[in-house]
């Protein structure tokens, strides 16, 4: 689409055939707003102005529907396009690409000419003329030393005689030609005509002009600086950052980690713009230039000779600035002071500078825009290395590519050594560098002979900046082995944090946590002695843990430590638990550096004050291995109490994965040392514990056995909240037995000790042990209560691992009413809080209850989806039973299907599962 100059649409197949001015004109205001609707009223408002016709609008479908065919016509069919409320152009628009370029070539007269617009389509056009004044300007401001110069300054100070800019450039062109007496007397007839016309007189700026020719200022004959460096080879990514500078702000800073690309980011852009600052581009590398050396190499930069630099030479700056285009790029500024005097005195010169630091101390004295460099995009890496290395080379090796990615943490700089590594040696395979990553240090592979930036060197830059306890802090959170990590963590361990921040040496992640760079990590740990650390961030989240276990179960008291008053959460179980979800994956990380490092008091202790969390929350497999953690770690420090309760965990974890043979072997080898060491406490626990086992193992009389030894040693130490825990196991049993009148007693009992104690998680089990017990009944409308009971306790405390199973109780029950939409609804919701657990029992429970609703609505191709899926959770959560249930429920689907021969076949699986079941 064409727009600068007589409106026209050139296609594949030739010119469109616009008819009339109306036509012209739609197509011009929609191009002007191309890939954007433009609503119908907005339209009308352009096309007939403030009194359109009562017509106008269906007038405008029916223009609009001739411009279509037209554009159909020339090649270009859907380039417009209906949106609503509106109309929408999809089209490259010369506009747009001069508003990037500012290529003056793209005009070809007069913009949107041979249209007939209204208000903000006249708005637009001026605009728009005002763009093309201002590149004229630039191009002129860089080629006063044409032949021409004076000529086309003179046909354009013509057209538009009252145009400062433009005279001024006109006053310089006659200047540096040797027409002094022409140049005063343009200014003379500005002045004239401001006054006649307007009453005022010309601008400072180009009062200063006039002062300075008068006096035949030499300065005035300075060559236009050009100190740009060179761009850096295959430049990628950042078009975010570069569209977010299209409006040329006057001071920006761009900031980030070190490597991350600032300096080459600042030259790309730089270049880019400098088109548009005619009176010269200057750079200073301010790594090791103080202030007063600063301005003095920024004044020679600007013509200024040595002998002539003043005492005070920023105001000399300043004036040598006045009323110029000027961009300053300042590289490697290291505090908000440094740069304070560089600043310009007007917003006509762009100020561009790099540093680590986000110099916020800047932005309280000026306007400034920062930019943030992150890392590259996994696509940017690859298109950088793309384009160093060569299609080929990296095609050829798609796998070693990412991995090489992933080594350099998608670090610019890490990725430019990597691949200049490769470039020097062309025969050498991709994976090859990436064995010597894995194998190696990295700081020492991403290295380049006669080279010396490298990855450690610009980090030790950096880090050379810190106070001294930053410093420390840095060190200490290099240790830290998670992904991420929290504010308070950080605080606890000594001040520093916001330098560090600052510094780009840690990154702010959101929801106040942060993180090190992979790369920035290692260089921590190897950066100085660490003294103590690893031991303080360890008992940091052993307070951490310790006070969360106090507030979800109290009972976990084996381990017992001073409450801190520098604590993250208060009392509140959802805040407890909030905090945990956010370090889950941080906590078998930090038990096993607790492990490698040799500190078994920590790690067994971590893992067991841990034990309420993972209670309520589940994800199981990775409590399997900090159990194992610290079983390891009790049984080097001989403490046989602490290797008992480790080992119990570990076969609950065990269980729990459906591992249940494993967890009946740790069990009894707990329930050896308890008795050895006379703990009746841990003795009536371990019982309960393998009668679960027993229960799930559907050895229903032996876990009815161990269910009444637990109950016995419970009562003999007074503990009637273990007894109720062994009742409401018991009840548990009965209904998976098919007793459910055997239940009811039991659970009751069990109910008025927790209510009367408070345990409201435990309430929650019990009731949902209540409501299977009397959906079995088919006593419905209780079940139904005692589901829904259970399922607001669980979130009320937010027990994902409850409120799982009640939403799967309820779902059943809500079908057996005979409302298989709404259970599905609830089955469904149970679907999403068990895949969240990592739970892969109850994600295949929930999955074949889900298909058994959607086999209800008839939806047999969605059930046949979730049996099939639950078939596959079952290899990772392996039960006979369950696994006999879904294969039942597919052959019934197969016959619906008249799929005889696959029925068939899956209703002999389950026979032989049921059948396998029984004998065991």
């Amino acid at each position: 689409m064409r727009i600068l100059g007589p409106v026209e649409v050139c296609g594949p197949h030739g010119r469109a055939e616009l008819t009339g001015a109306r036509q012209r004109s739609i197509v011009a205001v929609l191009a002007l707003r191309a890939g954007t609707p433009v609503p119908v009223d907005r339209l009308v408002d352009v096309l007939w102005g403030e009194d359109p016709p009562r017509t106008a609008v269906r007038s405008l479908h029916s223009h609009v529907a001739r411009v279509r065919q037209a554009l159909a016509d020339c090649g270009l069919p859907g380039a417009l396009v209906t949106k609503p409320g509106g109309y929408q152009l999809d089209a490259s628009v010369d506009a747009e690409v001069f508003g990037r370029t500012r290529d003056l070539g793209l005009w070809r007269g007069e913009p949107l000419a041979g249209t007939e617009l209204f208000g903000w389509g006249r708005a637009e056009a001026d605009r728009l003329r005002e763009q093309r004044l201002a590149a004229l300007e630039a191009h002129w401001g860089e080629r006063l030393d044409r032949p021409d110069a004076v000529e086309e300054l003179e046909r354009l100070v013509a057209g538009h005689p009252t145009r400062e800019r433009l005279v001024g450039l006109l006053m310089r062109a006659l200047h540096q030609d040797g027409r002094h007496a022409d140049a005063l007397e343009v200014f003379r007839r500005l002045r004239q005509r401001l006054a006649d016309e307007l009453g005022v007189d010309p601008g400072p700026a180009l009062t200063a002009l006039h002062t300075a020719i008068l006096r035949r200022d030499p300065a005035l004959h300075s060559a236009r600086p050009a100190q740009l460096p060179a761009r850096a080879g295959h430049f990628t990514g950042r078009v975010a950052e570069f569209a977010a500078l299209a409006d040329l702000p006057p001071i920006v800073v761009v900031s980030g980690v070190a490597g991350v690309g600032k300096t080459t980011f600042a030259v790309e852009w730089a270049r880019r713009v400098a088109g548009l600052f005619p009176d010269g581009q200057v750079f200073l590398d301010l790594q090791r230039l103080t202030p007063a050396q600063a301005l003095t190499e920024m004044l020679h930069g600007l013509g200024v000779p040595a002998d002539r630099v003043p005492a005070d030479p920023a105001a000399l700056y300043r004036t040598l600035l006045h009323g110029k285009r000027v961009l300053i790029l300042l590289d490697d500024v290291r505090r908000a002071r440094d740069v304070l005097p560089l600043v310009p005195g007007d917003q006509g010169n762009l100020l561009l500078i790099t540093s680590r630091d986000t110099l916020s101390a800047l932005g309280t004295r000026h306007a400034v825009h920062t930019v943030n460099l992150d890392l590259l995009s996994g696509s940017e890496a690859h298109d950088l290395l793309t384009g160093i290395l060569g299609e080929q080379r990296v095609g050829a090796e798609p796998g070693a590519t990412a991995e090489l990615v992933v080594h350099c943490g998608r670090l610019p700089l890490a990725l430019r050594i990597a691949a200049a590594r490769l470039a020097i040696r062309p025969g050498r395979r991709i994976a090859d560098l990436v064995r010597e990553l894995t194998r190696n240090d990295p700081l020492d592979v991403l290295t380049v002979d006669g080279d010396d930036r490298t990855v450690r060197t610009v980090f030790a830059s950096a880090h050379r900046t810190l106070s001294p306890q930053a410093a420390r802090l840095f060190r200490v959170l290099g240790e830290h082995p998670g992904a991420s990590f929290p504010a308070d963590l950080a605080d606890a361990m000594g001040p520093g944090l916001d330098e560090l921040v600052t510094s780009h040496l840690v990154s702010e992640m959101g929801n106040g946590r942060y993180a090190l760079h992979d790369l920035i990590r290692l260089f921590a740990r190897q950066s100085g002695d660490l003294g103590d650390g690893v031991e303080r961030l360890l008992d940091r989240y052993l307070t951490i843990a310790h006070a969360a276990g106090e507030v979800l179960n109290p009972r976990h008291d084996l381990v017992v430590r001073e409450r801190s008053d520098d604590l993250p959460f208060g009392a509140d179980r959802v805040e407890v638990l909030a905090y945990l979800d956010a370090e889950r994956d941080n906590v078998l990380h930090v038990i096993r550096l607790a492990a490698r490092e040799g500190l078994h008091r920590e790690t067994w202790q971590l893992a067991y004050l841990l034990t309420s969390y993972f209670e309520a929350r589940g994800n199981w497999a990775a409590r399997v291995e900090q159990c194992e953690h610290a079983v390891r770690a009790a049984r080097a420090l001989g403490d046989r109490r602490a290797e008992a309760e480790m080992l119990r965990g570990q076969g609950i974890a065990l269980q729990m994965t459906s591992r249940i043979a494993e967890a009946m072997v740790v069990q009894r080898e707990a329930l050896a040392l308890v008795r050895e060491a006379g703990d009746l406490r841990g003795e009536a626990r371990l019982h309960n514990n393998i009668a679960n086992a027993h229960s799930e193992l559907r050895e229903f009389d032996r876990a009815l056995e161990s269910y009444r030894a637990a109950m016995d040693v419970h009562g003999a130490v007074g503990d009637e909240v273990g007894v109720a825990l062994a009742r409401r196991n018991l009840g548990y049993t009965y209904v998976r037995m098919g007793r459910p009148e055997l239940a009811a007693p039991p659970l009751f009992a069990a109910l008025d000790t927790f209510r009367a104690e408070d345990n409201r998680r435990l309430e929650a089990a019990t009731l949902m042990t209540l409501g299977n017990a009397y959906h079995q009944l088919a006593d419905l409308e209780p079940a139904l209560r005692c589901f829904g009971d259970a399922l607001a306790i669980s979130r009320e405390i937010t027990d994902h691992r409850f409120e799982a199973d009640a939403l799967i109780g309820l779902g059943i029950t809500q079908l057996a009413l005979g409302d298989p939409a709404v259970a599905g609804k609830s089955l469904t919701d149970a679907l999403a809080v068990c895949r969240t657990l990592g739970d892969g029992h109850r994600e295949a429970s929930a999955l074949r209850r889900l298909a058994e609703a959607e086999l209800a609505m008839n939806d047999l191709a969605a059930a046949r989806e979730h049996l099939g899926a639950a078939l596959q959770a079952r290899t990772q959560a392996p039960d006979g039973f369950e696994e006999a249930q879904v294969h039942r429920a597919l052959a019934g689907l197969e016959g619906r299907c008249g799929r005889w021969t696959p029925a068939a076949r899956h209703l002999a699986q389950a026979v032989s599962l049921f059948t396998s079941c029984r004998r065991s």
